[in-house]
């Protein structure tokens, strides 16, 4: 697969397999990432990589907040609009491909868990930045979080990229001792597809260029 493929072709992936992902498996795909667009070469990033016990706790500590309520920590954006058409858009291709009716409570209150816990993945991984640098410092983790898909691919794996994982912050300070000088940014699930698993089939829709650019100074 060359870069315009990996590109291309790359999904968020919500259904893995339990093989296990190697440590130096994984060394090698943020390695190739961190060679991401980084601001006066700043590299805000943290990676922190979990899987086996701790992500086990994690997941037990997310359900039991699941189950006493426990107010969201992460706050998602508010959005409306074209934003909001898009996310009912891509929710429904979502619920479509996995047969989840509307009025399914209990399979969609299973989907929302399955987000919280990195959709099940053998791995996940938070990436934080260093809450000094401010939010300009984002982009870049945002570029790292691409380049982490696109290595990913390049080694037999599928990611998805999410704050579902993010939603109870006190849960990953405590397991993982996560500093409070960190700000987490976004959780990103990873291990190898099940091609058994209907959303990973799912492709979201992208705007044509020509609603999406402007042009300055080209002759048509």
């Amino acid at each position: 697969m060359n870069l315009k493929e990996g590109i291309a072709e790359r999904r968020s992936i919500r259904g893995y397999l339990d093989t296990p992902v190697s440590k130096e498996l994984l060394k090698e795909v943020i390695t190739l990432a961190s060679r991401a667009v980084s601001a006066v070469n700043a590299q805000p990033w943290k990676f922190h990589i979990v899987t086996g016990e701790p992500l086990a706790a994690i997941r037990k500590e997310n359900l039991n907040c699941i189950e006493q309520g426990c107010p969201e920590e992460f706050e998602d954006a508010a959005v409306d609009g074209i934003y909001k058409t898009r996310r009912i858009e891509i929710a429904k291709q979502l619920y479509g491909a996995m047969e989840i009716a509307r009025e399914d409570k209990e399979r969609r209150t299973w989907w929302n868990n399955r987000g919280v816990n990195f959709f099940d993945a053998p791995a996940g991984i938070i990436i934080t930045r260093d809450k000094i640098l401010g939010m300009s410092y984002n982009f870049d983790v945002g570029c790292v979080a691409q380049n982490l898909c696109l290595a990913a691919m390049a080694h037999g794996l599928g990611t998805c990229v999410a704050y579902q994982p993010l939603t109870y912050l006190h849960v990953l300070r405590e397991v993982l001792g996560i500093s409070e000088d960190e700000e987490f940014v976004c959780g990103v699930a990873i291990g190898y597809p099940d091609p058994a698993f209907a959303a990973n089939h799912v492709r979201s829709n992208r705007e044509s260029v020509d609603k999406t650019a402007c042009w300055y100074g080209f002759e048509d």
